[in-house]
């Protein structure tokens, strides 16, 4: 029997109020445990150009046309799925800045962190797009991230290719979103 007495509410508000009041008056402690920030980096070992187009460009290719495949199997979105992952990770190694002529200028301008700031976010678009197998979000994610690819070139990169470097599609192996 269900006992919704005042007397009853009364207390397990008490109660409440009481533990709260314990939570707050417990100490705070900083974590010993050391964050990104607490810790040296290693230099990157190459320019913004070699992982733009070993990384970023090749992935977001992939992305991009997934989004426009015919279908898309189990594999292919497994397949999407790891490049869009790398995608995301070279977000940030291109927001660090490489050992290029070029890279320190890129990366401490606002607009090279706007720009890639912009990637990283659809890129976690395409990524919730992914997880959901859903192909039009996809291809919608696609699509605003080859405009902020796109977007950042006009402004810092219009002339390609620079340092000899440029994308070959696939290496002759075969189209890897290509049905099983």
């Amino acid at each position: 029997m269900k006992d919704s007495s005042p007397s009853k509410g009364k207390t397990n508000l008490t109660n409440l109020l009481i533990a709260l009041a314990i939570l707050a008056a417990m100490p705070v402690t900083a974590s010993s445990e050391p964050t990104t920030t607490d810790r040296e980096f290693i230099e990157m070992q190459t320019s913004l150009n070699a992982i733009m187009v070993a990384a970023v460009d090749w992935s977001a290719h992939e992305v991009w046309e997934a989004g426009y495949a015919e279908t898309l199997t189990g594999r292919n979105w497994l397949t999407v799925k790891q490049y869009a992952t790398q995608l995301l990770a070279s977000g940030t190694l291109v927001s660090l800045g490489g050992n290029g002529r070029a890279d320190r200028g890129w990366v401490n301008d606002p607009a090279w962190q706007e720009w890639t700031a912009a990637m990283i976010e659809e890129t976690k678009e395409a990524l919730r797009a992914i997880e959901v197998k859903d192909q039009e979000r996809l291809r919608e994610s696609g699509d605003r991230l080859v405009e902020s690819c796109e977007g950042c070139h006009a402004a810092f990169k219009p002339n390609i290719p620079t340092e000899g470097i440029m994308h070959v599609p696939h290496h002759g192996y075969g189209d890897p979103l290509a049905r099983e």
